[in-house]
This record gives C-alpha cells, structure tokens and sequence, in this order.
C-alpha cells in the first residue's frame, strides 16, 4: 500500500511545479498619464514577455531572457520592458493614448513553473461640454451636450421644479439631454459626471447670441440680389470688349477704298475751277 501514496505524492510534486497561475484585470487609464503594467514578480525568473494584440489590430511583444539577457522587442514604440529588481519586472507606458488600448498578456517563467496574467486596458477622455437654451413651441427647451468622451458621460439638471423629464440621446461618447423648462423655472443647472473629473462639472444654460431668423433671411436676399447683379456685369463687360474687338477686325471693302482715292483726286480740281471762276466773274 505504501508504493501507490508514493507514486500519488510524486504526481502531485510535478503537477505543483508546473503549476500555472491565470488571472485576468481590466484596468482604464486617463489619457495622458503614464501607466506602469504589474503582473507579479518572482524570484529565479528565466524568462519574461508581454504579448500586446492592440484595439486597432497592432500585434507585437516585449521581453528578455535573462539566462543570456537577449531582449525581444518587435513594438518599436515607446513601450518597454523595466526592471525594478532581480524578481520585478513590468511594462512602462510612459503617456497612454488611444492607440495603447488592448489586450496585454504577462508569460513569466521561473524555475519550477509559469505565471501568466492578462490585463484590458481602457482610456478615460473628458468629454467636451456645452449648455444652451433654445425657444421651442411650447415654451423654452434647455439642451446640455457632452461629446468625445470615453466612457461616455452622465449628464442631470437642478432646479427644474415640475418640469416633465428629461430627453436623452446617446451615442459612442456622446450624450445630449433635452429639457422642457417652464417660465418660472429660474437658473437651471446642467450637471456633468465623467470618472476623469474628480468633480463634477456644471453649466447654467443661457440663449445663444445671434441672429433672428428674419434678419438671416434678409442677409441671405441681398446676397444673392449682390452676386447676380455681378454675374450680369461680367456678362455686359464681356459683350462690349467682343463687340470692340469685332470692329477692330474690320478691313474696308474695295469699293469704299476706291471711293476715297477718288475723292482725293477729284477735289483738287474742284478747288481750282472754284477759284479761277472767281477770279473770271471779277
């Protein structure tokens, strides 16, 4: 009896040994900042390598075998592998951007086993935020918009009184609420929440400056009257410079050049009966 608890502890030995460790944390970071990846440190590492598959489709992988310390970096970014003790490495993202999301898998391999982890990483962007009031049919309509955001932002509004709730419309980074306000509702807060914020974020709507609507379509009357009135100008300058260059052109036909050599000719002699004529009647 005894043979077969050996042979069961011997089994259990290797299986122990090659043991593998998964684990699995999905981390999100401003953008920006810089991030410092820790899967787990150990001592008697042979070899460390992080395996990155990008949200854009970019795959590559950094690491280091440290029984010859030849290194494997097939990234070619910004992205390295540090080393903070003999049993501590991780992976430095010095500013994390849109182009870092993804997948990261950690392979750790020491004497005796394998350790292996896998992080998603996320970005947190502000959001850009706007509030305005805007007259409706029925009565004044406060809107509130926050747009490009990641993950997408929270918006509420303060002392709307009795109002009717809100309408909200989102998107991929993108919230936009509408509220119906009534005549003595007063200053309307809109309220915007996002985790980059440690705080949140409130705009008191107001009417955006600008022009009626009769004023614009007034403008845009006198434009168009502007710019056909050119348009004929440039079409009655055209037809006067042909017009000028078609008499230009011209050549005098034969029977009028033969008229003005005879007029040449013949009004010296006219010029000479005339005055011996006047001199014969004396």
């Amino acid at each position: 009896m005894k043979e077969p608890v050996r042979g069961l502890a011997v089994i259990l030995s290797l299986l122990c040994q090659v043991w593998t460790w998964d684990s699995v944390v999905d981390l999100s970071f401003n953008v920006g900042s810089e991030v410092e990846l820790n899967c787990n440190h150990t001592e008697d590492l042979v070899y460390v390598i992080w395996k990155i598959k990008l949200e854009g489709g970019k795959q590559c992988q950094v690491g280091i075998n440290l029984s010859n310390g030849k290194k494997d970096d097939t990234c070619g970014d910004s992205t390295s592998l540090e080393k903070a003790s003999e049993a501590h490495y991780y992976l430095r993202i010095p500013e994390f951007t849109e182009r870092d999301v993804g997948l990261y898998k950690s392979e750790m391999v020491f004497n005796g086993g394998m350790h292996t982890c896998s992080i998603t990483l996320s970005i947190t962007v502000p959001p850009r935020i706007s509030s305005w009031l805007e007259w409706s049919d029925d009565g004044t309509l406060a809107i509130c918009k926050a747009e490009g955001g990641k993950p997408a932002a929270n918006i509420t509004w303060r002392h709307v009184g009795n109002s009717s709730s809100a309408e909200t419309r989102r998107a991929s980074g993108y919230v936009e609420s509408r509220q119906k306000l009534h005549e003595n509702n007063g200053d309307v807060m809109c309220v915007v929440k996002h985790p980059f914020w440690s705080e949140e974020k409130i705009l008191i709507p107001v009417h955006k400056k600008g022009l009626s609507s009769s004023v614009v379509w007034i403008l845009l009357v006198i434009s168009v009257l502007v710019m056909l009135a050119a348009f004929l100008l440039v079409i009655y300058k055209k037809q006067t410079i042909l017009r000028r260059c078609l008499l230009s052109n011209r050549s005098p036909s034969k029977s009028e050049q033969f008229q003005t050599e005879a007029v040449e000719e013949v009004e010296p002699y006219e010029c000479y009966v005339q005055r011996v004529n006047s001199i014969y009647n004396l």
